[in-house]
């Protein structure tokens, strides 16, 4: 089935103040813009502090100032909505998960589901314009063997409510891969953190919210460009989408270029790269056969000429 990945697809364009580059000045939020919500995973850990530290040193958020979390732990996923619903003021942009608690027992996807659609639902009445959302890691031991059945079913259902959400737009951790061979390292029963786990985690979520020049805390632009560009010019990246095993790149090129893809994972491990040869000028597709990558959140980064593009890409 093919996705709906606009969510982590992003496009930019590439503003030239004569021969320089015009990027986005670095976004500057309140701690209150942003929310943690979810349960023990979050509760328990130190995730949204390291969150918050890792925005204070790149001068997003103020010194002193943290990020807002309202998890509880063992909280289902219909306690997690009503703990956004409570939310007052309403963030701007929410890191959540949910049914963490729900998979321990019960594999019953289809009103969990309708429970997350709620959520979201809530989130767009909110206001809430981003939301960054975990796939939890796999559970470690024969303990949690069920937990693990049940979470994998979760993992392939959630990015399919998310393909067809608009608002708010939304961003896909899976952690399988971030957490993929430190399990003895990030957490110490199997499916909590450790304190090195959380701060793995709070990083991976971090490199995906400064993506593309920090496209996560950008809202929507103004219909007024500024009066300080005198010239712009459109990205030649028309978008991607991924396929059975395949990434289809649109390009629009005012020459022949050198064409170069790299996927990493989120910790900068390569996993995949290619380079081809666009021998004409204009609207084209080039197709990139990934097979054997496993399903999660990667960086994709592109360059055609001296212009580069990098943002997220979801396996399913």
């Amino acid at each position: 089935m093919r996705l709906k990945l606009k969510y982590s697809l992003c496009l930019f364009t590439i503003a030239i103040i004569s021969t320089a580059t015009f990027l986005q000045a670095q976004p500057t939020i309140k701690g209150t813009d942003l929310v943690c919500n979810g349960e023990s995973f979050f509760q328990a850990s130190n995730i949204c502090s390291e969150l918050s530290r890792l925005a204070r040193a790149d001068g997003v958020l103020a010194q002193g100032d943290n990020f807002k979390q309202i998890a509880v732990s063992g909280a289902p996923i219909a306690n997690i909505l009503n703990f956004y619903k409570n939310c007052n003021p309403k963030p701007t942009y929410l890191v959540s998960d949910g049914a963490g608690i729900d998979l321990m027992n019960s594999s019953n996807i289809s009103a969990l589901s309708n429970t997350l659609k709620q959520y979201l639902d809530e989130m767009k009445k909110g206001g809430t314009k981003k939301l960054l959302w975990m796939i939890y890691p796999d559970p470690q031991g024969g303990s949690w063997a069920t937990l693990k059945k049940n979470q994998d079913l979760w993992a392939e259902e959630v990015p399919k409510v998310m393909a067809n959400i608009d608002t708010p737009k939304v961003y896909l951790v899976d952690l399988r891969p971030v957490w993929a061979g430190h399990y003895s390292e990030y957490t110490s029963d199997g499916i909590h953190c450790t304190s090195a786990g959380g701060t793995a985690t709070a990083e991976a979520f971090w490199k995906v919210m400064k993506a593309d020049n920090y496209e996560f805390f950008t809202l929507e632009p103004s219909s007024v460009a500024p009066k300080s560009i005198a010239t712009a010019t459109r990205s030649p990246f028309l978008g991607q989408n991924i396929r059975n095993g395949h990434v289809t790149l649109s390009l629009s090129l005012s020459q022949p270029s050198n064409v170069t893809v790299k996927l990493t994972n989120l910790t900068g491990r390569s996993i995949f790269s290619a380079q081809r040869q666009v021998a004409v000028a204009g609207e084209q597709t080039i197709d990139f056969p990934i097979n054997g990558v496993a399903p999660g959140a990667y960086i994709f980064k592109v360059q055609a000429g001296k212009i580069a593009k990098q943002s997220t890409l979801l396996v399913p």
